[in-house]
């Protein structure tokens, strides 16, 4: 019953974080990306070491956007959180920041449905850890910033690239 409880109380937080991006309540700023996702990787990195997944990352530095820290906050960590929940055990994982984009490769062994990949409550495993809000969020986050965000499969990595 409690984890039904913490369930029941996660998806409401996060129909509430929909609601307020849809809403336009957050204010904006300039975000310095390489600290915010060089701080995310290192805040989840025992995650990576339990499913011993292989990791690189190419960050580079002092790239910069104008959005909202929190958002983007929540956007970079639903994003390796995806990447580690889907990745198999001794899978690989990449991280690559520049300029224009930040990407997320992870191993996998066939594409996801395009066309249900960012609807609210779709899902794609068994895994019941999840809301099927991730994805959904990560879209109205990148709406609200005016980015884009992209889903390709190929050579066997799910590739999800938010393009500033």
């Amino acid at each position: 019953m409690n984890r039904a409880l913490t369930r029941s109380s996660r998806i409401n937080k996060n129909l509430l974080l929909l609601a307020k991006i849809e809403n336009n309540q957050f204010e904006n700023s300039d975000i310095q990306l390489d600290e915010l996702v060089t701080q995310c990787f290192e805040t989840i990195q025992e995650h990576f070491q339990q499913k011993n997944i292989s990791v690189s990352s190419i960050i580079k530095s002092n790239v910069k956007a104008f959005g909202n820290t929190a958002l983007t906050e929540i956007l970079i960590n639903n994003l390796l959180i995806n990447a580690i929940r889907h990745t198999p055990t001794a899978g690989i994982i990449k991280i690559e920041l520049n300029e224009k984009s930040f990407q997320i490769y992870n191993s996998g062994t066939q594409s996801l449905n395009p066309d249900l990949l960012f609807k609210r409550f779709s899902r794609f495993s068994t895994d019941n850890k999840g809301s099927g809000l991730g994805l959904a969020i990560i879209k109205e986050i990148c709406r609200f910033h005016h980015w884009k965000i992209e889903y390709l499969f190929e050579n066997d990595f799910h590739i999800f690239s938010v393009k500033f």
